[in-house]
């Protein structure tokens, strides 16, 4: 079981059925989590993800130890009256593929949770918790 806890910000609009994000990743995993969520009435039900995983201690001279990606099966999104993704509870992952180090991953799963930040809320951060 890997833990993580991710940061960062909503890139593209949720109202055209999908929200994209870049954020950070901080704990047994530490990179750069991407990701597309497609849903429906604030109900996930597809989309894309890809860890880029960095060495412990990187630095901007750091090559990516490698990547784990998958899709996502479940969950559901909030959304305000912008189109601002606020929050996000029990979204499921499908792990399917690794590279580099993590080449020999392709099965596996997890869960994301985000809540915006009480001062900015275009801040999303929560919980990742991978299973490979």
């Amino acid at each position: 079981n890997y833990n993580n806890t991710v940061t960062g910000s909503q890139t593209a609009s949720a109202e055209s059925g999908s929200v994209a994000f870049n954020l950070n990743a901080t704990g047994d995993l530490p990179g750069m989590l991407n990701l597309t969520l497609k849903h429906e009435g604030g109900n996930v039900n597809g989309g894309t993800w890809k860890l880029t995983v960095l060495p412990p201690n990187a630095d901007a001279t750091s090559s990516e130890a490698g990547t784990i990606t998958g899709s996502f099966s479940g969950g559901t999104i909030t959304i305000d009256a912008n189109g601002v993704v606020t929050g996000a509870s029990s979204v499921q992952l499908s792990v399917q593929s690794g590279t580099g180090q993590y080449q020999a991953v392709n099965s596996g799963s997890g869960t994301l949770g985000l809540s915006a930040d009480a001062e900015n809320s275009t801040k999303l951060s929560g919980p990742l918790a991978l299973s490979f």
